[in-house]
């Protein structure tokens, strides 16, 4: 099955998720399933609703996704470097969900990585990196650490982009949280550049 293909029966299995379904406010709304580059290398996963508002990375102003998006600008993220989804496709918050629920999210994330194929994870935030992990999280040990997953792939856990953005609004650019998420966003960046450059036997071939 190809690749749009999976997007579009992905889609269509989270639209049909009762809780998710019930939350939709307007006819015709349907679930937030992501925003970006699809074959991105680089996936962000939060707990924000308001972490885009479309498909093609467009966030309201001054909302979460926004503040994401100018900092990846500053860190030299290019748009095609990364897609951003959600724990909950919606606007209901992962941890307002009964534990089955939250079990059935978590197996669609599953299926939504596999569909990416991305070569970073960075969950944004405490429940983001349980869902992901699926064990108790170590926050103040595991931030900002760049960890070996399943697949080759590399997760790094960071600050949700909610609690860095009133953080660094309450007390400015040096607040402690603000500076290490922009650190753990300079991490990701580096080990993006590594992944985007030609490999030394490909450079030597040209």
């Amino acid at each position: 099955m190809e690749k749009k293909e999976l997007w579009e029966e992905f889609s269509f299995e989270i639209n049909n998720i009762p809780k998710i379904r019930d939350s939709f406010e307007d006819e015709g709304e349907s679930a937030k399933i992501g925003s970006g580059n699809k074959n991105a290398n680089l996936l962000f996963i939060g707990d924000e609703s308001d972490l885009y508002e479309s498909e093609d990375l467009k966030v309201g102003v001054g909302s979460n996704g926004e503040f994401l998006l100018k900092l990846c600008d500053m860190a030299e993220f290019t748009p095609e470097d990364y897609y951003i989804t959600t724990l909950t496709k919606c606007n209901i918050k992962y941890k307002d969900l009964f534990p089955e629920e939250q079990q059935v999210l978590r197996d669609f994330l599953d299926m939504q990585i596999a569909i990416i194929e991305p070569k970073i994870i960075v969950a944004l935030g405490h429940y983001s990196a349980e869902c992901l992990l699926k064990r108790e999280v170590d926050f103040g040990k595991e931030r900002g650490k760049l960890m070996d997953w399943k697949g080759g792939i590399k997760v790094l856990v960071t600050y949700d982009v909610r609690y860095v953005k009133e953080a660094r609004e309450n007390t400015g650019r040096k607040s402690t949280s603000a500076l290490e998420f922009w650190k753990d966003l300079l991490l990701v960046k580096k080990e993006i550049d590594k992944i985007n450059s030609p490999k030394e036997d490909e450079k030597v071939g040209e």
